[in-house]
């Protein structure tokens, strides 16, 4: 019996060994050390860093701050990624003496690798085609020169369906119907009417490139009951492949939504106006004082 149950000892203790062995990192890479603990973000998406950039399945909030980020020497800031079953997937950069820290933290995510890692890299490039944004770090020491941190696809070729009607101005008179192709101009005494109206496709791209930017299909938080002039109301319906979108304020909604919403209407507006549809049409008294 002791033979056996020092027999039991020598097969347990080269088991053991045995597994840390295959524990060690391969080409003499040493593993690194566990970083530190990610701070999560609070009820109002943000840490102690500030405002996170969050990514949704392709729709981003705060862009803008990873726009601004591209262009600065130093300080850090977090983006965000969730998965398609919904778990965060941390990415927290850091600019500092002419070098770029990513600190990729995928614990979170269920189905992922479960893993921290650390990458440190040289630059880090925005690039915009047409159809798409992608941002990336390059440069970077070991196996994996280059590293994607977020890609945001706005090729409206690729949806089933993208239609949407937008009113505006005094009583929302005035309305753009992509689906109906119909375009209602109101007028000082009435309203004119365009039953066969439609949005050249390249403009129909830009509009759904600043929709997709604006992060519409996230919770927006939106008023029309602000104190502003009557003519900057604004309802906006989205008709995206099986499913919609309402919208409904106005420009003086000063929070971050009511600015973006306001923008992306404002662009609508002036591609509309800006085609010869709508200068074909009569103009209001406004427009003639104006000259435009």
């Amino acid at each position: 019996m002791k033979k056996y149950g020092l027999l039991m000892l020598i097969v347990m203790l080269a088991f053991i060994f045995g597994c840390s062995d295959r524990q060690e990192p391969q080409n003499g890479k040493k593993t690194p050390e566990t970083p530190r603990h990610t701070e999560k973000p609070g009820a109002d998406g943000q840490t102690s860093k500030g405002a996170d950039v969050v990514d949704m399945h392709g729709m981003v909030q705060n862009l803008g701050r990873l726009d601004a980020f591209v262009n600065e020497k130093e300080g850090t800031q977090r983006l965000i990624r969730y998965t398609i079953e919904g778990d965060p997937m941390y990415y927290d950069i850091t600019r500092k003496n002419g070098r770029i820290e990513l600190r990729l933290d995928s614990t979170m995510d269920e189905y992922g690798s479960g893993t921290v890692q650390i990458f440190d890299c040289g630059r880090m490039n925005r690039g915009e085609t047409e159809t798409q944004i992608r941002y990336v770090l390059t440069g970077c020491a070991g196996e994996r020169e280059e590293v994607e941190l977020l890609t945001i696809h706005f090729d409206v070729s690729r949806q089933d369906r993208f239609d949407f009607v937008l009113k505006y101005g005094p009583g929302l008179k005035n309305e753009i119907h992509t689906a109906e192709q119909k375009f209602v101009k109101s007028l000082d005494d009435g309203a004119a009417t365009v039953s066969d109206f439609a949005i050249p496709e390249k403009d129909l791209q830009k509009i759904y490139r600043a929709l997709v930017l604006a992060g519409y299909l996230t919770g927006k938080k939106l008023s029309a009951a602000c104190s502003g002039p009557a003519g900057d109301a604004y309802d906006l319906t989205v008709y995206i492949n099986s499913g919609e979108r309402k919208f409904r304020w106005n420009s003086c909604d000063g929070s971050p939504d009511g600015k973006q919403m306001t923008a992306v209407a404002e662009e609508i507006i002036g591609i509309v106006h800006s085609g010869s549809v709508y200068r074909s049409l009569p103009k209001t008294a406004a427009e003639q004082g104006t000259g435009n």
